[in-house]
């Protein structure tokens, strides 16, 4: 993928995608010690006050693909193992519902994910949908659609939307994405456990002597490793800023060469959870060595520092890059300074100069700074960030 490609996604929101496969693989359950059924209860609870003051008599929660799991999983902890989608529909009265897209013979499966009594099995989402509120007579009311006008099938989405004719549609787009941002203690723990996971993976890059130094091998090498420490998901990217045109993408059937410098993106997910991180290295010989950049990673810190509760993620975006130019190292923008993570790797806020939203104690994001270097081509430095009331805490270090 050349630089202006991404440079168009990363407007589009679309940073850092990665290659995912057709069916999800690994560990995958649910697990009610940490993520206990009291905690899915308060978060129904605090969405149907959100629901009363939107003036909300049913909500939809959309979701499909291993990228756009978030918005149903964070009502019912369901999760998709295929490239399918699933919905949560929610009352004013707390009244919660799983529908998903596939056969019956899952339904044991699907319950083992869940809390939630009522799971229904279906061929098509939306037709199921509008049958379960006719038969519940929950219309005509007025609906809010999470998640699907922008993930739904566009056939689909005209199907339910025809089958609603007699309701209010509203945007609730904003109040899941805002409940969503500020992670509860629960939430931020399952968030420590991938980073855990996610440092030991970079710790075993900078520490092995590989006998073999094939991208692909490595990259197997590494997702073995995580596999074993309990991920639900792996990704990795790789970029070579010595190269002409270079951008971050899939490990190859090629060599790392010696002297070389590789930049490596690593995000992991655990029990539903994203972390995700980027470190420098150098080849040499049969090992990856860490760039150890003084300055850069002083500016890191204070563009990490600058991060405070209260502040509009706008305004810190237009402090950080004010730091950068002082720090006269030309930043790289094409995949841009971080957003919130959690349920998926792209949340909010967005830290871009126009998209603002007030940073508050519990959100988790992603923090990135990539800059050119002369002699190794590009220095990149990512990690995952809790913010408290005393500021953000590394979590991926």
């Amino acid at each position: 993928m050349c630089a202006a490609a991404v440079r168009i996604l990363h407007e589009k929101g679309m940073t850092m995608e990665t290659m995912q496969p057709t069916l999800k693989n690994g560990r995958n359950v649910w697990d009610p010690i940490n993520m206990p059924a009291a905690e899915f209860q308060e978060r129904v609870k605090k969405l149907t006050k959100g629901m009363k003051r939107e003036a909300i008599d049913v909500l939809l929660l959309y979701g499909n693909t291993f990228n756009e799991y978030g918005n149903p999983c964070y009502l019912s902890n369901y999760i998709m193992r295929l490239q399918r989608g699933a919905l949560v529909v929610v009352t004013r009265k707390g009244d919660v519902a799983l529908i998903f897209e596939g056969a019956s013979r899952g339904l044991p499966t699907a319950k083992k994910m869940t809390w939630v009594k009522e799971v229904i099995a279906c061929g098509d989402v939306p037709k199921e949908c509008a049958k379960f509120l006719k038969e519940k007579k929950l219309v005509p009311s007025t609906v809010g659609f999470a998640g699907l006008r922008n993930l739904m099938p566009n056939d689909q989405l005209q199907f339910l939307s025809d089958s609603l004719s007699g309701c209010k549609i509203i945007d609730a787009d904003p109040l899941v994405r805002d409940m969503r941002m500020v992670k509860s203690q629960r939430e931020g723990d399952q968030i420590r456990r991938s980073s855990r996971i996610l440092a030991r993976a970079f710790t075993f890059l900078s520490g092995t002597s590989f006998s073999d130094l094939n991208e692909r091998v490595l990259e197997a090498m590494v997702c073995r490793e995580t596999r074993l420490e309990g991920a639900e998901d792996f990704r990795m990217m790789i970029a070579k800023p010595n190269e002409g045109n270079w951008a971050f993408r899939p490990a190859e059937e090629v060599l790392l060469s010696s002297g070389k410098t590789v930049i490596v993106y690593l995000a992991v997910e655990f029990e539903r959870y994203w972390a995700e991180g980027v470190r420098t290295y150098t080849v040499k010989d049969s090992s990856l060595v860490p760039v150890q950049s003084e300055d850069v990673g002083s500016l890191y810190e204070r563009l990490m520092n600058g991060i405070k509760p209260g502040k509009g993620s706008a305004q810190f975006y237009r402090e950080a890059m004010r730091e950068i130019k002082k720090s006269k190292r030309e930043f790289i923008p094409e995949y841009g300074l971080g957003e919130g993570i959690g349920l998926g790797l792209k949340e909010f806020p967005v830290f871009a100069a126009k998209k603002g939203a007030p940073l508050r104690d519990g959100i988790c994001f992603s923090l990135r700074l990539l800059v050119r270097d002369k002699s190794l081509g590009a220095v990149m430095i990512g990690n995952t960030l809790l913010l408290t009331k005393k500021g953000p805490e590394v979590l991926t270090r």
